[in-house]
């Protein structure tokens, strides 16, 4: 089952956005383990913030954090422990995003009110940011709208907050956290998932560059050979004359007039080191036409953001 929240523009502040993923998260089975609001208040056990805004419980103000927990159920190796820490850092748009893995945790007993907590084992906790430490990842300014759409047990438990500016354009933020498909990853996968927390254009600059840039994140071979962390990208599809096929190459199709799209396949070019493929995920799909964002499709069950198509609720138009 998914949860949605719907046709959100012009919020008052971006962190408006993060404690809305927040909220979403917790109706879908997450649980938030820890929290401080950055001033005084404090839980080890549970959520403080209360409220979207500044002052006493409020997740907009400077050093205000918190905890979530991936929920229960699923099978392995998409089920587990994966934890999440968001962090405000001085401004609304600008924070720390970081993971905690499928076998690990944050220790809650290192929070306090303006601390964030650290991982339980050393080297497990990493920056899913596109730099090692707070990022700008929502936009510059309140004129956006975003969509937030969170998986449970059932979808892998994969979730995304996307915004882009009113009236149309660039996606200028996003949180995403997606799930490799089944069926695509090796038997030994033991963290079979991408994500990222960025303002960047980000689809577009994977295309220009399929390899070794800092956009996507994932373990490459958790608990195996490599064990590393990694930059992930992902590939699109060319034709013998390197002309792109997919995304938006492909055109219609002239068998049922709809547009095409095709899974996006995930991994390291031999050259950028610790090479191969990571997977394959349906929730994140290349198309075979190109639309303008926040665009919806095939009776709204999907939505465009930037070069992708994404799973959507299936009766709302979002607000461009």
């Amino acid at each position: 089952m998914y949860f949605d929240d719907l046709n959100n523009f012009s919020p008052v502040s971006q962190a408006v956005a993060i404690f809305d993923l927040k909220e979403t998260m917790k109706l879908a089975g997450y649980t938030v383990r820890g929290s401080g609001d950055g001033i005084a208040a404090h839980s080890a056990v549970g959520d403080i913030i209360t409220q979207s805004g500044s002052g006493a419980n409020g997740i907009d103000n400077t050093n205000a954090w918190f905890t979530i927990r991936q929920g229960t159920g699923g099978s392995a190796p998409f089920s587990g422990t994966r934890e999440w820490t968001f962090q405000r850092s001085t401004n609304s748009r600008t924070w720390f995003c970081e993971y905690s893995g499928p076998d690990t945790t944050f220790d809650q007993s290192t929070g306090t009110a303006t601390v964030r907590p650290v991982g339980l084992v050393a080297g497990q906790v990493q920056s899913f940011t596109t730099v090692a430490g707070a990022d700008t990842i929502l936009p510059n300014s309140t004129s956006f709208t975003y969509q937030i759409r969170v998986g449970d047990s059932a979808e892998n438990f994969h979730w995304y907050l996307q915004c882009y500016p009113l009236g149309g354009g660039t996606t200028n933020g996003r949180v995403m956290f997606v799930p490799m498909s089944s069926n695509s990853i090796t038997p030994t996968e033991d963290d079979p998932f991408i994500m990222c927390a960025t303002q960047l254009d980000l689809f577009a600059t994977t295309i220009a560059n399929s390899g070794g840039n800092a956009d996507f994140f994932g373990w490459q071979g958790k608990n195996g050979v490599v064990n590393a962390w990694a930059e992930i990208n992902t590939w699109s599809f060319v034709n013998a004359s390197s002309l792109t096929l997919f995304p938006n190459g492909a055109g219609t199709n002239p068998d049922n007039t709809e547009d095409d799209s095709v899974p996006m396949y995930w991994g390291r070019r031999a050259l950028a080191g610790s090479g191969g493929l990571k997977g394959a995920t349906t929730v994140l799909r290349w198309p075979g036409n190109d639309r303008e964002t926040g665009a919806v499709f095939d009776s709204a069950n999907y939505i465009r953001f930037d070069d992708v198509i994404m799973p959507w609720d299936g009766s709302t138009g979002p607000y461009l």
